[in-house]
């Protein structure tokens, strides 16, 4: 029988669901009356377990691809009887994975891969849909709306999160139990990740998405994931999980697997107030931080002793800790203790810069995998005709908006679509763009074109899905209710806060109720709070935002945009002084954050320009904190930290400040890949080949006076023996430098390294260009530069895996040329740089000697 051994407990589900909800499980009720038992059963247990948003935003209809094909699976699939019934419903059936718009696509997707499957173990198949995805679907950054599986399918790119919504619809639609893996923010750069864990052979198993390899288990990311304080998946049924738990995100219970990828250890954090009292209940986040800020990468509730305890990794984090209105927080270094207090009430040093670090794991990563060499080589041959295949696809994609204009010429509608993201230009449907064209014409004489477009036609507020809300609106409010709201529109959130509820605790948090959804519910999310005002705004043809820097509901007052709520009001002015450092990037290096005494908000002042060394900003009053930080080459962050408060009506200046670092900071080591070059003559050459030859081995010419290493095999007896015997074991050090010629980043390095001349004539023989051809070698550059520095050994490289490898393994951007690794003894890397920065050139030379 379908689901026996759940169905008990569905329909207890659903009877809870429908007190919830009375109208809407009326409705599906309904729907439900002409459908098979096992159908009905299906859509009770998703109803059941769905977040209220997904209740709301999507037709019955979508939802039954899904359970369609969980039933046909069920029925025909050889996988489904090796797996516990809960890991179908949760893996298998469910609709949602992220945070992803829902579209139907299980049945679509089967249709597409069937063939590829057909007899294959789960192994097997796993490995034969990941390579069918790698081309149909590659990575391309994007805002952090997550599309469709269908449209990242039709449009062929994605980023990781998306990549991963599109894979795991695919093993899904299967019948392989799949999930979205994910670490919220990296440690030791900045950045986050997602990738896929499937179920196959009775424990799972993980694969980038996207990002095929002969075997399971094996991922770029392996060794950074060695390097993560957290990594989780969601899981949002009912039921509780058999994993471990860390904590919750509204409805979704978040199962802690870091102790899969990297070494961990247990720590409690004991929440007390000044007096000593444990603050039971305390809502307690672990921060680290990346881009500048602190960013929550789990968020927890003390037991009743004020405690919490959870796995992580050895490094550092921020805890923040909040209890009936109380705030504290403390940096703790997991690598030193496994206990730690947080006491909340107390207070900061105002206006004065505090030194604080923030220390990564260490990488523990494996490094190797049993596979052959063919198998590697087959692999990488069927990756490089996957995305070739995708290239294609990618270059005759055309939006769907672009084939249908409604009778608009390309000059009407450009305008419309420039104030939409690129992901909107993909992905938007015509009908949905051509509602808010002609409901919101009517207003276009009131205001020109730059407030018109952007705050009254356009359909996008935030992240939310883009539906045709203004009929929907219009017709809700009758016109005695829609005259109120546009002779005040403040109004419209009073109405709001009277009649929309919040409930987190049946809500996604990163996902959003369409306005139309939230007005048919009377139930939506915070962050939905604020969409709907600015659509119902809108609607009336009042022109409305929310305030790029920090998200706070504004409308139009014919001058200027206007806070609707008065402590959102920017009364008060800051002057950010650059100082000595002066090289600042906003979400790098440094931020801004505001508290309401619960947590800190960053506000967003990427797109604020610096003029004459200086930043002018408008802020709230309040009570404020200013984060620098100098993110060194292994990850760690030598950071600094500055309080103020700020009064209505008051000015105030801060110059920012920069803790620098040595030298002997730089240095990060790693393997890297070997290899394998090809010399002028066509003869193979691996790079362990160049990097481990010893000290002894080079000329006098060649022996440069650098500190070096003992071969790590060497005999104690050997490496700190006599100085003849010490002399022969060092290993030399190599700059191996991946150049992209004619492209202007190794045209600087190039220019500088000549600018350098006696400098890099001492180390030239050390020096290793690997360029993509002989024909590398016109360039006027490389030309120049190879004939005043003769003796620098030249190779060539595909510039495939391997190149991207070695920068991942030294933890730089495997995007960016030139990549330049330092390295000390066979495929050791010692430091590494990718892209140009001025003085690069020197830095490399100084680290090189140091």
């Amino acid at each position: 029988m379908f689901l026996e051994k759940n169905r008990d407990r569905i329909e207890k589900d659903f009877e809870d669901f429908s007190r919830e909800l009375p109208g809407k499980a009326e409705e599906i009720k309904k729907r439900m009356e002409a459908l098979s038992p096992d159908i009905v059963i299906g859509m009770k247990y998703l109803y059941s377990n769905m977040p209220y948003s997904d209740v709301g935003n999507y037709t019955f209809d979508t939802y039954l691809d899904y359970v369609q094909q969980g039933i046909y699976l069920w029925e025909n699939s050889p996988y489904v009887k090796n797996y516990p019934e809960l890991y179908f419903l949760n893996y298998v059936l469910f609709h949602r994975t992220n945070d992803e718009e829902i579209k139907p696509c299980r049945t679509y997707f089967w249709k597409k891969i069937k063939d590829k499957v057909q007899g294959k173990a789960m192994v097997e198949a796993a490995l034969e849909i990941n390579h069918w995805c790698a081309g149909e679907v590659m990575y391309q950054g994007t805002d952090m709306r997550t599309g469709s599986a269908l449209e990242i399918y039709r449009s062929g790119v994605g980023r990781c999160g998306e990549e991963a919504v599109f894979v795991v619809n695919v093993m899904r639609s299967a019948g392989i139990p799949a999930r979205p893996v994910y670490v919220p923010r990296w440690s030791h750069c900045d950045d986050n990740h997602a990738w896929v864990e499937v179920w196959c052979d009775g424990d799972w198993h993980y694969l980038g998405a996207c990002e095929p390899e002969a075997v399971l288990d094996k991922g770029w990311f392996t060794n950074a994931a060695s390097r993560a304080m957290m990594i989780g998946s969601r899981w949002y049924d009912r039921a509780m999980p058999d994993e471990k738990v860390i904590g919750k995100d509204g409805m979704n219970r978040i199962i802690n697997l870091l102790g899969k990828y990297a070494k961990t250890r247990w720590i409690t954090i004991t929440v007390e107030d000044l007096d000593g009292t444990p603050a039971a209940g305390a809502k307690v986040r672990a921060e680290v931080m990346n881009y500048g800020e602190f960013s929550p990468i789990a968020i927890m509730e003390a037991d009743k002793n004020g405690c919490i305890s959870f796995e992580t990794g050895f490094g550092s984090l921020l805890i923040c800790a909040v209890y009936d209105g109380a705030y504290g927080e403390k940096v703790i270094d997991t690598r030193e203790d496994d206990h730690f207090t947080c006491t909340l009430g107390e207070e900061y040093e105002d206006e004065l810069w505090v030194d604080f670090d923030m220390n990564a794991p260490e990488d523990t990563g494996r490094i190797s995998w049993n596979i052959t060499q063919e198998q590697e080589e087959e692999n990488n041959h069927r990756i490089a005709a996957e995305a070739e295949h995708c290239r294609r696809k990618i270059e005759k994609f055309q939006p769907l908006w672009k084939r249908c204009l409604f009778g608009h010429t390309m000059k009407e509608v450009e305008p419309m679509m420039a104030v939409l993201s690129e992901k909107d230009r993909r992905d938007a449907f015509p009908e949905v763009l051509e509602g808010h064209y002609q409901e919101a014409s009517v207003y276009r004489e009131f205001n020109p074109d730059e407030i018109y477009i952007p705050y009254v036609w356009n359909p996008r507020v935030e992240n939310e899905v883009l539906t045709r809300w203004r009929k929907k609106i219009l017709g809700y409010f009758d016109k005695g209710q829609r005259d109120a709201f546009e002779a005040d529109p403040k109004s419209i959130w009073t109405w709001i806060e009277e009649n929309i509820s919040v409930r987190n605790d049946k809500e996604r948090l990163t996902a959003y109720t369409t306005p139309g959804a939230a007005l048919e519910l009377g139930i939506a999310g915070e962050k939905s709070h604020k969409v709907l005002f600015v659509a119902i705004a809108r609607t009336l043809g009042i022109p409305a935002r929310l305030n790029p820097a920090d998200g706070a509901i504004e409308y139009w007052d014919g001058m200027r945009f206007v806070a609707v709520l008065e402590e959102s009001r920017k009364e008060s002015h800051l002057t950010v002084f650059a100082g000595e450092k002066g090289d600042w990037n906003y979400f790098q290096n440094w931020t801004i954050a505001v508290t309401d005494g619960r947590g800190y908000l960053t506000l967003d002042f990427s797109d604020r320009k610096w003029e004459a060394g200086k930043l002018e900003l408008d802020i709230m009053p309040g009570d404020y904190r200013i984060l620098t930080g100098n993110r060194l080459p292994n990850g760690n962050i030598l950071g600094k930290r500055y309080d103020f408060h700020i009064e209505k009506d008051e000015m105030k200046r801060v110059e920012l400040e920069l803790r620098e670092y040595s030298l002997k900071e730089m240095f990060n080591r790693h393997s890297i890949p070997d290899s394998k070059l090809t010399d002028r003559a066509g003869n193979q050459v691996l790079v362990s080949e160049l990097t481990g030859r010893r000290r002894c081995e080079l000329s006098d010419a060649e022996h440069i006076d650098v500190p070096c290493k003992a071969d790590e095999g060497l005999d104690a007896a050997v490496a700190f023996g006599d100085a003849a015997k010490r002399e022969n074991s060092l290993v030399a050090r190599n700059i191996l430098f991946w150049l992209e010629e004619g492209r202007e980043p190794t045209e600087h390095i190039l220019n500088e390294m000549m600018d350098l001349k006696e400098k890099y004539e001492k180390i030239q023989k050390q020096v290793i260009f690997i360029l993509r051809s002989k024909d590398s070698l016109k360039n006027a550059t490389m030309v120049k530069c190879l004939e005043l520095f003769p003796e620098i050994q030249v190779y060539f490289h595909d510039f495939g895996k391997d190149k991207e490898m070695t920068a991942r393994r030294m933890y730089v951007d495997s995007g960016k040329l030139p990549l330049m690794t330092i390295t000390e003894g066979q495929c050791q890397g010692i430091f590494a740089a990718a892209g140009y920065s001025v003085g690069m050139a020197d830095m490399l030379v100084r680290i090189f000697e140091a």
